[in-house]
């Protein structure tokens, strides 16, 4: 079975068949969309050709901008007195003071080709000319189509076998897998030999062999050997590339793809630039997932007794060589005017970074070694139950668990964790750094041994029509599959102003190499330098969650063909991974009290800690000298970094990393949960052809994963995102029965057969709504200006409503009553649905109460309705066809993006032009729906022949 995926970039609707096979069904499904895509390479002024930025004419730079660059008091003069025209590229290479002070401009704006960077020079033969009737036109770009089709097969097959009278075989295989010839994330229209496009394939393989034998009439083996892998590939379509033979341009670690040319374009992008060229992509990773399952029931008197097995290995192969023909950066450096350093330009820029890219000026530059690892981690549990029918009324079900779980770590070793005992000999041999399991002869994280959980089930029959159960177990789940860290990546030198890391001619600079594995302390790291923060993986990794369940449940039968159940169901939650729970690089209020910091309100303390060593007054220097603070916490501290900075237990370590901020631990068992629900359900069996089942719940979820402060972890508990207090949920299903009747047109039986038969099943879902949140908070001094971190979302006034009390509805009616937003009375594209006088930043130098929601505080319910109507044709005996359609939302309720939060000081935004003018474009508390809304009607004719 296929199914295809034909997308056009064109524009335009485009029909796509799609051909699944399901369970018991195979369907022939039709959608109606449209793909639009458009991708450019170079955006250029409507007066400027493109082949003058190629050529290395820069003039009309100068005549688009117009302007001077300024400062705050006027136009800037360098030190030779001249004034420099917005976009003025200058020459690198010229010094007419002798002192590296100042510049001259090329001639006329223009690079004389020959000064071109042979390695550019041979870049930019690769990178194509407009084309099409307009491509001699200014401001023309290239701009082609590409191939988006995907190809999904999914073959599959199952055997199923009685040998003898004792002994019951399966067999069950499927393969799916899907190859896209250019992705949609990252998809350009570059020719392949350039473009950051890549091929993409994904497959899966699933085998079962299940194995039943009788032993004796009373006991029963069951053996399951099972295989699921997967594996997905994401390769660049310049994929084999060798960029040194190609442009000669050394350094690469591997021969695969084109090097990743980055051109930054100034801050008016509509100036131009180069989309950035090569391929990112080129990794491969895999998933094994081989597993065992062996039980074994038996039956004796009023017990039934099992007890089984399971073992699951799960292996995790990783290729990848992504920039592993480095990525280079070309910004302003290389042709801005070095007198601007240290000044502060209002208008106006000097240098562009195409232009430096022509001359090879590369401002930043970093390199990747391949990888070839695998990580792995095992499952295994043995269990033992009993049945047992203590009377005709009374049943338990008792029995215990074991589940062992590992933490994942890598097989040689060669991932790292973070080990605040190693002396790191970038930071002076100050202690903090990575650790390998290769290289210690340790484990860097421990494994529990003792996840044993008893369970016990009762059932009893008050009477008749009534029967109640209950039962109480504790359950372990599954161990973190996230591990430590690797690094086979490094990066040039930061370069000064108006200087660069390198020539694009040169390459990768000879100081920075990387080899993988680097199994030091400091591996990534220059000395000196402060860089984000390893992996930290929690000496705890291999302990699993573990969860207090319960119920209590009353069945009760009604009438004859209804049922009604009501339970009280519970669980609690703990060592669940929550590793924001913790910092290992944090500063603590106690900590800022021992240096003096004992007024968290004050903005002169403040400023003290969040200005960079290099900039510090005298004053303040002999401030923090006279709180025995010191400034260089190891040799060759950067004088760049904060006093915070210096300050912090691992100061080699930035506290403000987007992957590992403050050094939280991954795979940390910190986290807690709890849910309590009543849980109501009322079924009518099959009657009459309807088969109706209505569910009520009324629950509370909370949760304790993350806080603002990792010192006060209580502060983290409150509303789970999944809290959701009411849900009912109605499915229904109804046959026409076969009509028998001899009135009229009825007593026709072809009529009578036709009308019969028909199904129609409906499946409705309404619950409260998620959580809107809360929004941020900007006091003038808050905490996290002297730690780095907090202080958490903007409070609620006391009292106050969180609603517009401002607001008219559709005819015109102004309402100073709290909002409905659920009242469909009002048009979201003029209603601010917050009220911004609602809430209050945190007090200075405090932490929020309230970290993420209000439990009454809840945007747009969105019903789910659903609906499908068939019937079943029988051709001959061995012959049937099915015909149903099925819709999704089928009332086509609309669904509103999610109300922008944000910083509720801040006035909304409007859309100044076009069809939207006048209508909110953004800001706290409004909704834009003008990109589109989502969850629109969809249907399916779905026609099946079974025979």
């Amino acid at each position: 079975v296929r199914q295809h995926d034909y997308g056009f970039t064109a524009g335009g609707p485009v029909w796509i068949p799609k051909l699944y096979n399901g369970k018991n069904k195979t369907f022939f499904f039709f959608s109606f969309e449209q793909f639009r895509q458009k991708v450019i390479n170079t955006t250029l002024p409507a007066t400027v050709p493109i082949q003058a930025y190629r050529n290395g004419d820069f003039s009309g730079l100068i005549a688009v901008e117009n302007r001077l660059v300024s400062t705050a008091t006027g136009a800037y003069r360098d030190p030779l007195g001249r004034t420099i025209p917005s976009g003025t590229i200058f020459d690198p290479l010229t010094d007419p003071l002798g002192n590296g002070t100042v510049r001259d401009p090329f001639p006329g704006n223009k690079i004389p080709v020959a000064r071109f960077d042979p390695v550019a020079a041979k870049i930019m033969a690769l990178v194509p000319l407009p084309l099409g009737p307009n491509a001699a036109q200014a401001g023309a770009n290239y701009l082609a189509g590409f191939d988006q089709s995907r190809v999904t097969p999914i073959p599959s097959v199952k055997l199923d076998q009685n040998v003898g009278n004792k002994t019951h075989m399966a067999f069950y295989y499927q393969r799916t897998y899907t190859s896209t010839p250019r992705t949609i994330t990252g998809a350009d229209d570059l020719p392949d030999n350039i473009t950051g496009s890549a091929i993409s394939f994904n497959g899966h393989n699933t085998l079962r062999y299940n194995l039943d034998y009788s032993v004796t009439p009373r006991l029963l083996t069951h053996l399951t050997l099972g295989w699921n892998d997967s594996e997905f590939l994401l390769q660049s379509q310049n994929f084999p590339t060798d960029a040194q033979k190609l442009l000669g341009i050394p350094g690469q670690t591997a021969a695969r793809t084109f090097p990743i040319i980055n051109t930054a374009v100034s801050t008016n992008t509509a100036l131009g630039g180069m989309t950035t060229l090569g391929g990112s992509f080129d990794q491969h990773f895999f998933e094994r997932r081989p597993s065992i399952n062996a039980s074994a029931t038996y039956v004796v008197g009023s017990h039934t007794y099992k007890a089984g097995v399971d073992v699951r290995t799960e292996r995790f192969p990783n290729y990848n060589y992504s920039f592993s023909a480095g990525n280079y950066t070309t910004g302003t450096n290389w042709t801005t005017q070095n007198s601007l350093i240290s000044t502060t330009v209002s208008s106006g820029f000097a240098g562009f970074g195409f232009a430096s890219f022509l001359l090879g000026g590369v401002s930043a530059v970093s390199i990747n070694a391949p990888i070839a690892a695998q990580t792995h981690k095992l499952e295994a549990s043995l269990f033992l139950q009993d049945t047992w029918r203590v009377t005709r009324k009374l049943t338990l079900d008792y029995g215990v668990r074991w589940d062992y779980g590992t933490y994942q770590k890598e097989q040689y070793g060669r991932y790292a964790t973070f080990s605040t005992s190693v002396a790191n000999p970038s930071a002076g041999g100050r202690l903090g750094g990575q650790v390998f399991e290769a290289t210690c002869g340790c484990n860097v994280a421990n494994n529990y041994p003792y996840a044993i959980g008893p369970r016990l089930g009762v059932a009893y029959q008050y009477n008749p029509k009534t029967v109640i159960r209950g039962g109480l177990g504790i359950v372990y789940g599954a161990t973190s599959v996230t591990t430590g860290g690797t690094t086979n990546s490094a990066s040039a030198s930061t370069p000064a102003f108006g200087q660069v890391a390198g020539l694009l001619k040169n390459g990768i600079p000879a100081t920075t190499s990387i080899v993988w594995p680097t199994l030091t302390p400091n591996a990534g790291q220059a000395n000196g330098a402060v860089v984000p923060a390893p992996v930290l993986q929690d000496q705890n990794a291999g302990r699993p969650m573990r969860l207090v369940q319960w119920n209590v449940t009353v069945q009760r039968e009604i009438t004859k063909n209804v049922v009604a159940d009501a339970s009280w169901i519970g669980n609690v939650g703990v060592w669940e991974d929550a590793g924001a729970l913790s910092a290992f690089n944090a500063l603590s209020q106690d900590t800022l009290r021992k240096y003096g910091f004992t007024d968290f309100t004050s903005a002169s303390d403040a400023t003290l800690l969040t200005t960079t060593i290099a900039n510090l007054s005298a004053a303040q220097r002999a401030t923090l000298a006279s709180r025995g603070i010191s400034l260089t916490p190891y040799a060759g501290f950067p004088a760049s970094q904060t006093v915070r900075q210096a300050l912090l237990p691992f100061p080699q370590y930035t506290a403000t990393s987007a992957t590992n901020t403050l050094l939280n631990p991954v795979a940390a068992p910190l986290g807690k949960s709890w849910y309590n629900g009543l849980q109501t359900t009322l079924t009518k069996r099959f009657s009459r052809g309807l088969v109706i089942n209505a569910n009520y719940t009324y629950s509370k979820t909370l949760n304790q994963t993350s806080t603002v402060d990792p010192y006060n972890r209580g502060l983290g508990k409150n509303l789970a995102t999944t809290d959701l207090p009411h849900q009912f949920r109605l499915t229904s299903q109804y046959e026409v029965p076969r009509l028998r009747s001899n009135q009229g047109i009825l007593s026709n039986k072809v009529v009578a057969y036709a009308l019969s038969g028909w199904t129609t099943g409906w499946s409705l879902s309404y619950q409260s709504a998620a959580l809107v949140g809360l929004p941020t908070s900007s006091g003038t001094v808050p905490i996290s200006q002297f730690l780095g971190y907090g202080p958490g979302p903007a409070q609620l006034i006391p009292g106050a409503n969180p609603w517009s009390v401002d607001w008219t509805d559709y005819s015109g009616t102004h309402h100073t009553d709290p909002l409905d937003i659920n009242c469909h009375c009002f048009d979201p594209t003029k209603t601010q649905v917050l009220n911004p006088a609602a809430w209050t930043n945190v007090p200075n130098g405090q932490f929020a109460a309230n970290q993420s929601s209000i439990r009454s505080f809840r945007g747009m319910r969105i019903p789910q309705e659903s609906a499908n109507f068939g019937r079943a044709f029988r051709i001959k005996e061995r012959m049937n066809l099915n015909i149903r359609v099925e819709f999704s939302n089928i009332f086509n309720r609309i669904q509103y993006p999610a109300i922008a939060l944000g910083n509720f000081a801040a006035a909304p935004t409007f859309f100044t032009s076009g069809p939207n003018k006048g209508l909110y474009s953004g800001g706290f508390g409004t909704i834009n729906p003008t990109a589109g809304t989502a969850g629109s009607r969809t249907g399916s004719f779905v026609l099946r022949l079974q025979f």
